[in-house]
């Protein structure tokens, strides 16, 4: 009898944690259908459509476009007249995005490096970086090639994780002085600190000075 009391007790004792996990898990699996794969994207690219004020005719990169949804979303807006450079590492991924740019004469996919942008001088009126700058290895040589990137007065809008250290699955992100401090010493300038981007991202954008 006290043999089987025990294993109750023990098997009450791990059924509450072992709940909580699952709970935890169906959330988090909700999360990034929701912000990857559903209605939140969509909205996510309405809203950086807004930020960075897109319009048609416009030239965009998208620097680690992945599988180039939002891309999408994006060279749709900005019609015949505008372009829109994707960039990843690998070839991999670029067969990826080209497969998903597929029938839109407005995409370019490009190959990038651990140490350049691969896009052109000059070439971009915006540029965006969503959850890809805490990924970067050099993040210097990274941040002077999107500085050279834009054309005078573009915008760079850089979006990314604070990573909250509680939820134990989650080992991505990046404070936000830390790019904040890196794109600014390669010479551009923020022009709007957005917290509170996702509940757990935050949205930094930034302006290339107009030349004298």
């Amino acid at each position: 009898m006290t043999a089987t009391l025990t294993r109750r007790r023990w098997f009450r004792f791990l059924l509450v944690p072992a709940a909580l996990f699952v709970a935890l898990l169906g959330a988090a699996g909700f999360a990034v259908f929701w912000f990857q794969c559903g209605p939140g994207l969509a909205k996510e690219a309405d809203r950086l459509a807004s930020v960075v004020e897109l319009r048609p005719g416009l030239t965009v990169a998208d620097i680690g476009a992945g599988r180039g949804r939002i891309a999408v979303r994006l060279a749709r807006r900005l019609g015949p007249s505008g372009r829109l450079y994707a960039t990843e590492l690998g070839a991999a991924k670029l067969e990826t995005l080209r497969r998903a740019a597929a029938g839109l004469a407005n995409v370019s996919v490009l190959a990038a490096s651990e140490h350049s942008t691969g896009l052109p001088d000059a070439c971009c009126d915006v540029i965006y970086m969503r959850r890809v700058y805490h990924h970067l290895t050099d993040p210097a040589a990274v941040s002077k090639g999107l500085y050279a990137a834009l054309r005078p007065g573009g915008r760079l809008a850089v979006i990314d994780m604070l990573s909250p250290r509680w939820i134990f699955f989650l080992h991505h992100g990046i404070p936000p002085d830390v790019p904040l401090g890196q794109l600014s010493a390669a010479g551009l300038v923020l022009d709007r600190r957005i917290d509170g981007w996702s509940p757990i991202d935050y949205c930094l954008v930034f302006r290339r000075p107009p030349e004298p």
